[in-house]
């Protein structure tokens, strides 16, 4: 019942029914079970989804906890939560302490699933957006550069994801006054939007657009040209 509210945006009676859902189980198999994690995620992914990322912070700890005492420290559903709460700390802006969990569960993902798992991309993608949030920009393209390797093999060169990653990478290569490795960066992504056939009112292509603008108006002012591509 209360992933029905849930999926229609009735979030009170969506918690209402989650939480009483939670009593019963509570009374019946006790605070420990392994059950009662799943429950309790499903309370923490509703309190992120409203942006209450103290009280998500908090839930997540108990499922951490109830995880790491019937699956171990090493299970993919504790990745997931510390996953979660890498996510919390960053929308709270500890990114520090985000960027440490990333790292955790990126160890984790590739000892469990191997290096070149699309997981593992996902993961280092959201340790590559911290980094650059923090201001380590080399730490960022580093780490875009590992999860943009994983996606082209995985999903193939030309997928939406990877001209994303690319235009990403362009606009970080421009933040510290590199136009030239930018340039390179942002046209084979303009190339990738290209044969996806992105509508030309796409948010992508806007940004596109003034990201090109940007890079161009930087070039000219170096002395640079662009690197054909």
């Amino acid at each position: 019942i209360g992933q029905i509210h849930r999926r229609s945006l009735r979030y009170a009676a969506a918690l209402s029914a989650y939480n009483a859902s939670l009593r019963g189980m509570k009374e019946v198999l006790g605070n420990r079970h392994a059950n009662i994690a799943a429950i309790l995620g499903n309370i923490g992914n509703l309190y992120m989804e409203l942006g209450d990322y103290d009280e998500a912070f908090q839930i997540y700890q108990e499922v951490l906890g109830i995880e790491t005492l019937h699956l171990g420290l090493s299970h993919p559903e504790v990745a997931v939560t510390l996953h979660n709460i890498a996510t919390i700390e960053c929308s709270r802006g500890n990114f520090s302490e985000g960027v440490s969990l990333y790292k955790q569960v990126v160890d984790m993902q590739k000892i469990r699933f191997g290096p070149q798992h699309i997981t593992v991309a996902v993961t280092l993608s959201c340790l590559a957006d911290a980094n650059e949030k923090m201001g380590n920009v080399d730490g960022a393209i580093r780490t875009y550069e590992e999860a943009l390797q994983i996606r082209k093999n995985v999903l193939g060169k030309s997928h939406i994801d990877v001209g994303r990653i690319l235009h990403k990478l362009g606009r970080l290569a421009a933040s510290r006054n590199d136009y030239r490795l930018a340039n390179v960066y942002i046209m084979k992504a303009a190339e990738i939007y290209a044969d996806n056939k992105l509508k030309p009112d796409h948010p992508f292509l806007r940004e596109m657009a003034r990201d090109m603008a940007d890079i161009q108006a930087g070039l000219a002012f170096s002395g640079c040209k662009g690197i054909a591509v």
